[in-house]
């Protein structure tokens, strides 16, 4: 059985993020197709670190074939704490990979595997007696684009980073791409046209979004849903342009109460994007939850306001498995196979009151249901994380058969 080893700066599970849900889905599609996967992760979460200090985390079996361990080492942890707090990108744990300084046991982790996977350009290969091996990077989005956008005018991080990002084509056997324009970047800077860059979109496990039976009535008796009010679930971790989105979303819900009041519709702002639950008029927000599914469940629609960022929105494909329609601007739709109209409801020009409108009045539930389904139906094989890891992976020089 092929051993693979995912190197991640920080813990996966359980997820948090969206770029955790989409490492999640990877690390579980390739041990289902029966790889044996580790995914080492560098650094822990505020409340791994406690007196006595341990050196690492060991998961109990996230699935068949699939454990997480997390180093506990105070350097890391400490390093990351602070350098996130002062808004300074992963270029530090970069540097102290590419000079071979890493924790022990991630050695050994790195010499009894077949495959290397980094998650995020900034887990870079670590010289040492594994430097042979097959080696891979799992790009999220092209970073120094964002930074561009919420870097806080710092150019040498964006200089830096496009660097890193740069050269990465000559340091790995293959990348992973998030999207087209994610390709388009790392083929480009691959002098030798050596990698292929097959595109594994920010999709998700299907079957983890089916609701349980009860799991709609019981969310909006919770949250105060009668049967004809609309709910619109907007999700998210508490990242920039998610909070940009959501601020902008809130001053719609202020602005147009009213017609909010008339048309019946809520909002749902789900996950730890607000740090709290609370309620603001037509905007309900739960704070962290421990799953997304049943609020999903309870929601008509989703919707991706986004309009700053770089790669794809996982929460766009959470929806799609969720056979929830979608509202959304053109950039929120970026990296995937959508149209709108056909696939979703565009937020043109920044228009959101036309596009809710438009959601309300076009259909029932049920005309919106059957929508949803037919989106999925077509678009099935980029949403399934499982069928884009095995359709990437298939063509992949040096990605050794399970």
């Amino acid at each position: 059985m092929a051993r693979v080893v995912i190197v991640s700066g920080f813990r996966i599970c359980p997820e948090g993020s969206g770029a955790q849900v989409r490492t999640s889905g990877i690390a579980r599609a390739l041990a289902r197709s029966g790889y044996e996967v580790l995914i080492y992760s560098l650094g822990g979460r505020r409340e791994d670190y406690h007196f006595p200090p341990r050196r690492f985390r060991r998961s109990d079996p996230i699935e068949n074939r699939l454990v997480e361990e997390t180093n506990l080492g105070l350097g890391f942890g400490l390093a990351q704490a602070v350098l996130r707090r002062l808004g300074y990108p992963r270029t530090w744990q970069h540097w102290l990979m590419s000079r071979g300084l890493i924790p022990r046991r991630l050695r050994a982790a790195l010499s009894s595997a077949d495959v290397i996977v980094s998650d995020m350009v900034f887990c870079a290969p670590v010289p040492g007696p594994w430097f042979g091996k097959p080696w891979f990077l799992i790009s999220h989005q092209i970073e120094h684009k964002l930074l561009e956008h919420v870097g806080q005018g710092r150019q040498s991080f964006v200089d830096r980073v496009r660097k890193i990002e740069t050269e990465a084509p000559t340091r790995f056997s293959d990348i992973f791409a998030v999207s087209e324009d994610d390709q388009d970047f790392f083929r480009a800077n691959d002098p030798s046209g050596r990698l292929r860059v097959p595109i594994v979109r920010c999709g998700v496990d299907i079957n983890a979004y089916v609701p349980a039976a009860d799991d709609r009535r019981r969310v909006r008796s919770e949250l105060g849903m009668k049967d004809d009010d609309w709910l619109i679930v907007f999700s998210g971790s508490r990242f920039g342009p998610n909070l940009d989105a959501l601020d902008r979303l809130k001053q719609f819900a202020r602005n147009e109460a009213a017609f909010l009041a008339k048309e019946r519709v809520y909002f749902l702002v789900l996950g730890s994007i607000e740090p709290t639950a609370n309620r603001e008029g037509a905007v309900i927000s739960t704070g962290r939850v421990p799953s997304v599914k049943p609020y999903f469940a309870a929601s008509d629609a989703g919707i991706n306001p986004m309009t700053l960022g770089a790669g794809s929105n996982v929460k766009l494909f959470e929806y799609l498995a969720a056979s929830l329609p979608v509202i959304s601007t053109a950039f929120g739709a970026r990296g995937t196979e959508l149209q709108p109209e056909r696939d979703y409801i565009p937020i043109e020009h920044g228009e959101l009151k036309g596009a809710i409108a438009k959601f309300v009045t076009r259909g029932d539930r049920a005309y919106w249901r059957e929508f949803a389904e037919a989106v999925l139906a077509r678009h099935r094989r980029s949403i399934d994380i499982g069928e884009a890891v095995a359709d990437a992976i298939k063509g992949v020089r040096d990605f050794p058969p399970p």
